[in-house]
């Protein structure tokens, strides 16, 4: 008999928790969205997909805005180096600084003109020898003494063959003047110099510059030096202008002649 009461009384119970969970669940269907209040809502912060895609697209935009700045400046300097090249290929300014370089020091000795280099005057050849020496050479290992360098004739006969060709002969002997003076000394063959430095009669400027195989024909302009004053603007204006034959194979220049061209005046 008790064991009944017990069943009754506990499905009573359980049909009130369900009862009372169907009422919750009821109350909860029946409730009008609109009476929620707002502070019964939890709001959960997602970001918005329009402003996401807005982002990528900047980002994009940027990106390819660097893009095409980058490629317009390497494209600017491409072009820049190509005009370089152009305009240096046009005015062959490479090839004339070669030749600068080279004449210097024959233009500073200022020789006379000739048509082949078995006419040359034999002083003509030692000066631009020891004058290439003293203006471009390495001097570093020649004897020097009490303001003087003694350069050996081996090195004058191999310069002066570097300039006009290994068909010319020497005869070592002194030559030039006060300032251009070179003592041929016979005991220690080797010409005496001063150690001072040197002031060339002209430089040289090509201005123009043509060729036939490996002949060269040069326009040179003979231009003394001249010492800048403040305040007084001189124009340079050349002396004369000559013109060079050379033969050019590879490294290997041989002046083959030298003729006037114009006297134009002096400064």
């Amino acid at each position: 008999m008790k064991k009944h009461k017990d069943k009754r009384k506990h499905d009573e119970e359980h049909g009130k928790v369900l009862s009372g969970v169907a009422g919750s669940l009821e109350e909860a269907f029946s409730e009008d969205i609109n009476e929620i209040n707002e502070d019964d809502v939890i709001v959960v912060d997602v970001p918005k997909r329009r402003s996401s895609e807005k982002g990528r697209k900047a980002v994009a935009f940027t990106a390819g805005l660097l893009t095409i700045i980058f490629a317009v400046v390497g494209l600017i300097t491409v072009i820049t180096g190509v005009a370089g090249l152009v305009s240096d290929i046009a005015n062959q300014t490479s090839l004339k600084n070669e030749f600068t370089l080279y004449l210097y020091p024959v233009t500073a000795t200022d020789p006379p003109s000739f048509e082949d280099v078995s006419t040359l005057p034999n002083t003509t050849i030692i000066k631009a020898a020891v004058s290439k020496i003293m203006l471009t050479g390495d001097m570093s290992n020649y004897e020097e003494d009490s303001g003087v360098i003694y350069i050996p004739e081996f090195d004058i006969e191999t310069v002066a063959k570097s300039i006009f060709g290994s068909g010319i002969t020497i005869t070592h002997q002194t030559v030039g003047h006060v300032d251009d003076l070179a003592t041929y000394i016979t005991e220690k063959k080797a010409y005496e110099v001063s150690s001072s430095e040197r002031v060339p009669n002209y430089y040289p400027v090509i201005t123009s510059l043509s060729n036939v195989g490996e002949t060269y024909t040069l326009s040179v302009e003979y231009h003394t030096p001249s010492v800048s004053i403040p305040g007084l603007v001189r124009e340079h204006q050349a002396s004369k202008r000559m013109t060079y034959v050379i033969t050019k194979s590879g490294d290997k220049k041989t002046i083959t002649s030298i003729s006037l061209e114009e006297v134009i005046g002096q400064h």
